[in-house]
C-alpha cells in the first residue's frame, strides 16, 4: 500500500535487477487517513518534496516510472497526482521530456477571508512565520485613520516573514489597537496565522476585510526583507480587517513577489 508518510526519495538504490530507491521515514502533509485517495496523498507528497528540496522554476520532477516504482502505485494514480498539480499551475509537462516545476505559490481567494496558512493547507503545504519585530509605536497616518485614533496614538506593530518549504513567500507588516495587540504578542505568532489566533486564542470572531492590491516598485524595507533589489516590482496588498461587530482590529501590508501568489475572485454579472 502506498504510504507517502513512510517514504522519501534519496539517491541510494538497492542492488538487484529491479532497483528501487531506499526509503527514509519522514512526516509529510499526507499523514491522513487511508480513506484519502492515493493520488491525493501522492500529490501532497510531491508538493512537500518540491518545497523542501529547494527545487526552482524549470527543475525536473521524478519521472512517472520512478514514482510508480517508488510508491508501488499504478501509472494512472501517478498521472492523476501530476495532473492535479498541473491544473493548479504548479508544474507543466513537456512532451517526451517529463514534468517540470513551474512555480509554487499561495492561491488567495479574494472572496474569502483567509490567513496564509489557511490558503496553503488545501495544497498540503505547511506554512510558518519568522517574527522580525514586536513593538509598540506611534500609528502611521493611514493606520490611525483606519482605526479612528487621534494623532500620535500608540499601536502594536508585528513584522513577519511568511515561509513555505523554506521559501519566503511574503513580508507582512501588521498593526493592531493596543488592547488586541498586547494580547496577540503573547501567542504563537511563528506557528499560527494571526486570523486563527484572533478567533481561537483571543475570542475575537472576524467579520470582513477591505482589500486593495497594487503592483509597485519595492521600497527599501520590503526589498531588504524579501532579499531583492530596491525598485524591483512587487505586489503590495493593503488589508483592513474588522471583527464581527464591525470594528477595525487589524491593518496590514503584505509584500511579495508576483510569482509567489495568485489572487482569484468570482465576479457576478450583476
Amino acid at each position: 500500500m502506498f504510504r507517502p508518510e513512510d517514504r522519501r526519495m534519496t539517491s541510494q538504490t538497492r542492488s538487484g535487477p529491479s532497483q528501487r530507491l531506499v526509503s527514509k521515514a519522514v512526516e509529510t502533509p499526507a499523514t491522513r487517513a487511508d480513506t484519502t485517495p492515493k493520488y491525493v496523498r501522492l500529490r501532497d507528497w510531491l508538493m512537500e518534496h518540491m518545497l523542501s528540496s529547494g527545487l526552482t522554476r524549470g527543475d525536473k520532477l521524478p519521472s512517472e516510472s520512478d514514482l510508480v516504482r517508488r510508491f508501488d502505485v499504478s501509472r494512472v494514480t501517478v498521472r492523476q497526482a501530476l495532473e492535479a498539480l498541473r491544473d493548479e499551475g504548479i508544474i507543466e509537462s513537456h512532451h517526451g521530456k517529463g514534468w517540470f516545476l513551474r512555480r509554487i505559490c499561495a492561491v488567495q481567494n479574494l472572496g474569502k477571508l483567509q490567513g496564509f496558512g489557511e490558503m496553503l493547507a488545501p495544497m498540503g503545504v505547511n506554512a510558518r512565520s519568522k517574527v522580525l519585530e514586536l513593538t509598540e509605536c506611534a500609528a502611521p497616518d493611514a493606520v490611525a485613520s483606519a482605526f479612528g485614533l487621534p494623532e500620535n496614538s500608540s499601536v502594536v506593530r508585528i513584522a513577519r516573514l511568511r515561509i513555505a518549504g523554506g521559501r519566503v513567500m511574503s513580508y507582512d507588516l501588521s498593526y493592531f489597537p493596543l488592547d488586541v495587540g498586547r494580547r496577540l504578542v503573547e501567542q504563537d505568532l511563528a506557528g499560527q496565522d494571526i486570523f486563527v489566533l484572533l478567533e481561537r486564542a483571543l475570542g475575537v470572531p472576524l467579520g470582513f476585510a477591505d482589500v486593495n492590491i497594487e503592483v509597485a516598485p519595492a521600497e527599501d524595507d520590503p526589498a531588504q526583507r524579501l532579499g531583492i533589489k530596491p525598485a524591483t516590482p512587487i505586489f503590495k496588498l493593503t488589508r483592513l480587517t474588522y471583527d464581527r461587530r464591525g470594528f477595525p482590529i487589524d491593518f496590514e501590508y503584505v509584500y511579495g513577489l508576483p510569482d509567489s501568489h495568485v489572487f482569484k475572485v468570482r465576479v457576478p454579472r450583476r
